[in-house]
């Protein structure tokens, strides 16, 4: 009588388990995720920053901060991988508008027509700036020659952000992967 409740319950408790933090032997700090995934931490936890607000006065915000080994590697930043595509930065270019372009690659047996995610933006000493939505890849529905195919490596459309006010010289690139759709 008391079985089945329990058994009901032992699925809830398997999705509640907690992330692992692990230092490999160099330093690099990951996290080991429940779903058999890996990522390198990069944030701490967020320090109140004085940000300029729209009547001049400076406003108090909580923003993220990169760790020290996202400071010192900021090639950990600009990749991303999820249900096997992977995205890597190439480039940043502009002053007023940043056009950032990336390399897509497909690891799995799908072909993804839809690859976007997120796009953060940091100043030198780490502090988040800015946090934009971004469509890295989209096909034509019916064209597979514009599909992501497996073992394909190409450009992404170039992503372009404007500049935050206040951001000097080339920011630290976050990107991260939100959602892949596959055909």
């Amino acid at each position: 009588m008391y079985i089945l409740p329990l058994l009901l319950l032992v699925p809830m408790l398997a999705l509640a388990a907690p992330l692992t933090q692990v230092t490999l032997p160099d330093g690099t700090q990951v996290q080991l995720n429940d779903d058999h995934t890996w990522e390198y931490l990069v944030l701490k936890p967020a320090e109140p920053v004085a940000q300029p607000s729209a009547t001049g006065s400076p406003s108090v915000a909580a923003a993220p901060v990169l760790t020290e080994q996202a400071k010192a590697h900021p090639e950990l930043l600009g990749q991303a991988t999820r249900d096997g595509i992977r995205l890597a930065l190439d480039k940043v270019t502009g002053s007023d508008t940043l056009a950032l372009s990336f390399t897509a690659t497909n690891l799995g047996d799908r072909s993804a027509i839809q690859v976007s995610g997120w796009i953060t933006l940091f100043s030198q000493d780490g502090r988040q700036w800015a946090r934009e939505p971004a469509r890295f890849w989209i096909a034509e529905t019916r064209m597979p020659e514009t599909y992501l195919r497996k073992g394909e490596s190409r450009a992404t459309r170039l992503v372009e952000l404007a500049r935050p006010a206040g951001l000097t010289g080339t920011p630290l690139v976050r990107v991260e992967i939100g959602e892949v759709v596959f055909r």
